[in-house]
């Protein structure tokens, strides 16, 4: 690990002296490291990616007031995330460079879900994700930053993806011209939330299942991570994005589209624990466009991953050079069989909800 990593990570006002730093974790756009100190005390450090959030200030101002509504309400801290200051007595770190850096106190004995999961696993992260809306509505959601313009704005990614085909930057287009021809079919139901009477929210906009963090004896779900994308936004995009991340047999950069399937059973399964936590807040039109959201966050992700790929893989981190195109090709597989399942959605979602 570089100099730099150790240096701004002794700046943290650790419990004992830092002994250890590793790299961690999973993601796709923070870098993350497992912090140890002299006592055995672990720790994540982030460093915030400038390029998806312009303004990591923004970001941390928003975790704050997250971090605390939880505490407020959640006093075992397994069950939230808590911030580590830096010893001058701040909640982040301005590096040199313009990085942006955090600390948070490692929770012992979770562990982080990967898909697929089991039918009570998802179940337990509906619950989890229904939790999170109902702790956050103890904060008005004009209190938050807008961190990322646009974030499910799908017309705008529709744009986006047109542009990017225009440009060609590296002659990617011609053998993408099918992935692009059916995305482009979808253009219509981009438009499904542009009227919505929905009510603002404050949402955690990656709701995903690896994003529930779990006891790793009891299998049963501690709190909701990565709170960079908390911010206003609407209820049916976090359920559709957890549907969109976990409804799937496969996971999200499976190549062999074979395997790539939506599973009614997953589906019900969330739904039911999403509902059971935090049905009873929801409004009618919130429920009646649940699946909508998982429809609009599957064809999103497809484009967001479809346009990086066009663009040169310049925003998800990749492993190989088609990673982004398996992932596009995943998502566009997985939005074509939630259509066909349409209807059976629709008549598990109201069963669900006649149940609480």
């Amino acid at each position: 690990m570089s100099d730099d990593v150790a240096a701004w990570a002794a700046q943290f006002a650790t419990a004992a002296a830092m002994v250890d730093v590793a790299r961690f974790g999973s993601g796709h756009v923070n870098d993350t490291y497992l912090v140890t100190d002299e006592a055995g005390n672990r720790y994540v450090m982030q460093s915030v990616n400038r390029r998806a959030f312009r303004r990591p200030d923004h970001v941390m101002e928003n975790i704050l007031r997250v971090t605390a509504a939880m505490a407020a309400q959640v006093p075992d801290p397994r069950r939230r995330l808590t911030l580590v200051p830096t010893r001058s007595g701040n909640w982040w770190l301005e590096g040199q460079d313009g990085q942006c850096l955090r600390m948070y106190d490692f929770i012992d004995g979770s562990c982080e879900l990967t898909t697929p999961v089991s039918l009570d696993e998802f179940a337990a992260v509906g619950r989890a994700f229904g939790d999170f809306l109902v702790q956050m509505a103890a904060i008005p959601p004009d209190q938050l930053h807008v961190t990322i313009e646009g974030f499910h704005d799908e017309p705008r990614y529709i744009s986006r993806l047109k542009a990017a085909v225009a440009a060609d930057p590296l002659g990617r287009v011609s053998e993408m011209t099918k992935d692009i021809e059916l995305a482009l079919s979808y253009e219509a139901i981009s438009h499904d939330f542009d009227a919505t009477t929905m009510p603002l929210r404050v949402t955690h906009n990656d709701a995903k299942v690896s994003n529930v963090l779990f006891d790793a004896v009891t299998r049963q779900p501690l709190c909701v991570v990565d709170l960079d994308t908390v911010q206003p936004g609407y209820c049916v995009n976090d359920f559709g994005d957890a549907i969109r991340s976990g409804a799937s047999t496969a996971p999200e950069d499976e190549a062999d589209l074979s395997r790539v399937s939506f599973s009614l059973d997953l589906f019900a399964a969330f739904t039911e624990g999403y509902l059971a936590a935090c049905g009873d807040v929801l409004e009618p039109v919130e429920i009646a466009n649940l699946r909508q959201g998982a429809r609009a966050m599957t064809l999103e992700t497809s484009l967001r991953f479809l346009t990086d790929y066009i663009e040169g893989d310049v925003y998800y981190r990749i492993a190989y050079p088609h990673h982004n195109r398996d992932r596009a090709r995943n998502q566009m597989t997985l939005l074509q069989d939630i259509d066909r399942h349409w209807d059976a959605m629709g008549r598990l979602i109201s069963g669900s909800i006649n149940r609480f």
